[in-house]
């Protein structure tokens, strides 16, 4: 019996000592990718092309609603984006004229950067619900890749380690029945936003903005 209780210490005192000398190695924090679209109201861009002036109007905890606004000033659309803790995401497309059917996308498709890494790639699904007469729900893949990183020359200033993504709609369905078609392509600078941008409607770049109180150029 003594021995065994010997043996029972000795053992303890073993791992005791394993433990001890086990050093403790902290995770690096997540990145914090939000701050590549900043949401604040009353921060506002104005692009050439189609976006136009994107104005942060309106937030409700965590969602935030951006109005956009055409050359003549009158309200396009809105659109939706919800806050995570690292992350962004485009939740509902909002038309001004009645016959174009609101969009909605559940879960929200992402809309920031996840990586700096060239050349990786996400493929997201989601369903796209058309706010229409029967409620059209589409099955929809998008898939991004971060395509660069570069520095961009805009009206509004120079951005350096401009992030670059490439957005491609996948789906089951013909592809006129979903809102989200084509290629579009996307630069990100931090703490400032959307910069320069490719979309099927056409392409344009920042001219204009204020974001977190600070104005550009």
């Amino acid at each position: 019996m003594k021995k065994n209780w010997l043996v029972s210490v000795g053992l303890i005192i073993f791992i005791l000592a394993l433990i001890s000398c086990i050093k403790h190695v902290d995770r690096p924090a997540r990145a914090d990718y939000s701050r590549f679209f900043p949401l604040n109201d009353g921060d506002y861009s104005i692009y050439s092309g189609p976006l136009g002036k994107a104005v942060v109007t309106q937030n409700i905890g965590d969602l935030f609603t951006f109005t956009y606004y055409d050359t003549l000033g009158q309200i396009a659309f809105w659109r939706d984006f919800i806050k995570t803790d690292h992350s962004v995401g485009l939740k509902n497309i909002i038309w001004r004229k009645k016959s174009m059917a609101s969009v909605h996308f559940e879960p929200p498709l992402p809309f920031v950067p996840w990586s700096d890494k060239i050349g990786d790639t996400l493929l997201f699904s989601s369903a796209e619900i058309h706010g229409d007469s029967i409620n059209t729900h589409l099955y929809l893949q998008v898939e991004y890749e971060i395509y660069g990183s570069n520095p961009i020359k805009t009206p509004a200033g120079n951005f350096n380690d401009c992030l670059e993504i490439r957005v491609t709609p996948k789906t089951l369905y013909e592809k006129n029945k979903n809102y989200l078609k084509g290629d579009s392509y996307f630069w990100f600078a931090r703490n400032v936003g959307i910069v320069k941008y490719i979309i099927p409607e056409g392409a344009g770049e920042l001219l204009e903005a204020k974001v977190d109180g600070r104005t550009y150029p």
